[in-house]
């Protein structure tokens, strides 16, 4: 028949995805080919837990023996319609992948664990997926068969957990019990299908908890993951140049409260590493707004905080930025990588980090570009190693109002000072001094007249390869400090004048999109040079002068993951036609508005201003969703707002005290 699991190994495969897409008849034939095999896999297995568990209780084995029974009339009604379409069953090499799962059980609750409760629960949605997309294909027939096999799987899932809940530890919830209990190489993501038919496990009698956390549960059913890791901090940890945990209280809240922030840029089969899972509600309301959930793995910042993975394979590991600190974290994962990949730390990376290596590349960048609607070389910082050197400096800029002197590596507004009239005050004298201890160098440049800022996003592959994200639109607050990004309709809000700057007044809507790979082309070059390998954020800003308004092409260069990327990643699931912002709020903004929490006030948003998905049914369409935990946040959470312009923006989210401060 050829249906030897030998086979599998042996003669040419055809997997599931080759034929999953029911094209023809042939390939809704061989797909049920596919569920026949799953069929005659089970009822051997439980052949083998009859034969392995002699002592197990009677009424166990009698539940089985009527389990195997029911796998064999599948199996014969399978084969039948396959007949009956032009499918011989054999005709293509069957997986043995069950029986590699199964077979090796020690006991009989390995046994219910792992088929019953596991491979045969997936089924619950499978079947229930099937019989709708053959009944839509007008093929009642196979509908039929998957119907009656779903009723039968609500049994014989059923039979797993009666006996689960016999022998597991009261102690114990049935989720932990489950999963503690559940035999390698199996994870919770093999008990579901397509879609999640909660009705169906009600039905079975697991309990509410239980599914909740089902639901949300991910893990790679094959791929090698990545692990993603939020370390804010990347920069202050290059700027100082010594290991230790040198972080700011500020700056640990912060990566506390959006340590799983990079669930919204990874992929479902990733792993983000957390200090406490986001709550299942909270993961409940994201999916149900089209959001995936990755696999969160709890872990604190110690020695031994990896612990769960050191035995998995991984694609790779990806920080928040890159540091000398973020590589010794990731370091016991040295062994579990890809072929390839490393941990990405080399000591020439420091430079990029620096706004003295972004004023060297601005200059680069300007004398190959040449074109008029872009700044002159007047604009571009002066690196000093002295104090002499900056006051040297200050004098060159004596007709502009307020010149910034920024040190060498810092982030997010942090780190420079403003000075006026071409001269230093006592206390800016001792700041620089300090400076210039610690990094050697600081950047001095005029105070432009900002009109807006932008951020270009892109990656540098292990080939050195360039490939561009797009163009984001930014905001900070009075401090510089920031506050959030346009997620989509970059341009909202913004008048005609700069409407048309950016897009070549009209007769260049592509200006913008080309400055982008010439900048992305032009650096790109020069961080792979050194070996770099990961993502790269260039901010950048229009300003007023007195020839009208400029473009800066580049003001910072960061080789590290960012806000902007962030939001580049909501525009997914946002409808395009629609005005959204991504924000960073916090809990004084909160108090501020009268509410205790930021879960309190999270909860009013809802109330207010609900997010709802489009009539699509696939991106969202209006509202406001925390797409971090608030539940969970002690100073900030991240928020998304949804709209029909800026204006209902700004407007809705006045209703809940929120100047959104754009």
């Amino acid at each position: 028949m050829g249906l030897g699991l030998d086979e599998w190994h042996g003669r040419e495969k055809m997997r599931f995805r080759d034929v999953g897409k029911l094209h023809s008849e042939r390939e809704r034939g061989l797909v049920l080919h596919f569920f026949a095999n799953h069929e005659l896999l089970a009822l051997e297995l439980m052949a083998l837990a009859l034969l392995k568990f002699p002592d197990a209780p009677q009424k166990f084995r009698r539940g089985v023996v009527q389990t195997l029974k029911d796998e064999q009339e599948h199996v014969r009604m399978y084969r039948r319609r396959m007949d009956e379409i032009g499918v011989e069953f054999g005709q293509i090499p069957v997986s043995d992948y069950f029986w590699k799962a199964i077979a090796p059980m020690r006991s009989p609750s390995d046994f219910v664990t792992g088929l019953s409760l596991t491979l045969e629960q997936a089924n619950l949605d499978y079947a229930v997926h099937y019989a709708g997309v053959y009944e839509g294909l007008g093929d009642e027939s196979t509908a039929a068969i998957l119907r009656q096999i779903y009723k039968d799987e609500i049994s014989h899932v059923k039979h797993g957990l009666v006996w689960f809940e016999r022998w597991r530890s009261a102690e114990q919830t049935q989720w932990d019990a489950y999963r503690e209990g559940l035999p390698e190489p199996l994870s919770p993501a093999r008990a579901k299908g397509i879609g999640f038919n909660r009705q169906g496990r009600l039905k079975v009698g697991f309990d509410c908890a239980y599914i909740d956390e089902l639901e949300i549960f991910s893990r790679s059913r094959g791929r090698c993951p990545n692990a993603f890791w939020f370390n804010p901090n990347c920069e202050g940890e290059v700027a100082a140049g010594r290991p230790g945990d040198l972080a700011s209280k500020q700056i640990r809240q912060l990566a506390n409260d959006l340590r799983a922030l990079p669930m919204l840029y990874c992929a479902q089969d990733d792993v983000v590493l957390v200090e406490r899972r986001p709550s299942v509600e909270f993961l409940r309301t994201l999916r149900a707004l089209g959001f995936t959930v990755p696999e969160f793995v709890e872990c604190d910042s110690g020695p031994m905080a990896l612990k769960s993975l050191v035995e998995r394979k991984l694609h790779g590991v990806r920080p928040w930025g890159w540091s000398p600190q973020s590589a010794a974290f990731f370091a016991p994962l040295a062994d579990q990588l890809a072929p390839g990949e490393t941990l990405g730390w080399q000591p020439a990376w420091r430079a990029l980090y620096s706004k003295a290596w972004s004023a060297d590349h601005l200059r680069d960048f300007m004398d190959e570009s040449g074109e008029d609607w872009m700044c002159g070389t007047e604009v571009i910082g002066r690196i000093c190693q002295s104090v002499d050197g900056v006051e040297s400096a200050l004098a060159h800029w004596t007709d502009w109002d307020e010149v910034v002197i920024k040190a060498a590596i810092e982030s997010s507004g942090r780190g420079q000072i403003h000075a006026r009239g071409g001269r230093l005050r006592s206390q800016q004298r001792g700041w620089l001094e300090n400076v210039l201890a610690r990094h050697g160098q600081v950047v001095v440049e005029p105070w432009l007249d900002k009109v807006l800022d932008l951020s270009l996003h892109f990656d540098i592959d292990g080939n050195g390869q360039v490939h561009v994200a797009g163009w984001t639109r930014f905001f900070t607050d009075q401090r510089g400090q920031y506050r959030g990004t346009f997620v989509s309709q970059m341009v909202a809000g913004l008048d005609d004048e700069t409407k048309k700057f950016l897009y070549g007044d009209g007769r260049d809507p592509r200006r913008l999109r080309r400055l982008g790979e010439q900048l992305s082309a032009h650096l790109g070059s020069s961080l792979a040079e050194v070996g770099y390998v990961g993502p790269v954020c260039i901010d950048a800003l229009v300003y007023r002068c007195r020839g009208g308004l400029r473009f800066k092409p580049i003001v910072e260069i960061n080789p590290r993951t960012s806000m902007g990327r962030v939001a580049l990643s909501l525009r997914q699931r946002v409808n395009s036609a629609r005005t959204a912002l991504w924000l960073v709020v916090t809990a004084r903004e909160a108090q501020a508005a009268g509410y205790a929490s930021l879960a309190e006030w999270a909860a009013e948003f809802e109330t207010v201003w609900p997010a709802r998905l489009a009539d699509d049914g696939a991106q969202i369409g209006e509202g406001a969703l925390f797409v971090t935990d608030p539940a969970q946040a002690g100073a900030c959470a991240g928020l998304l707002l949804v709209d029909q312009n800026l204006s209902g923006c700004r407007q809705r989210a006045l209703e809940v005290g929120l100047d959104i401060g754009v």
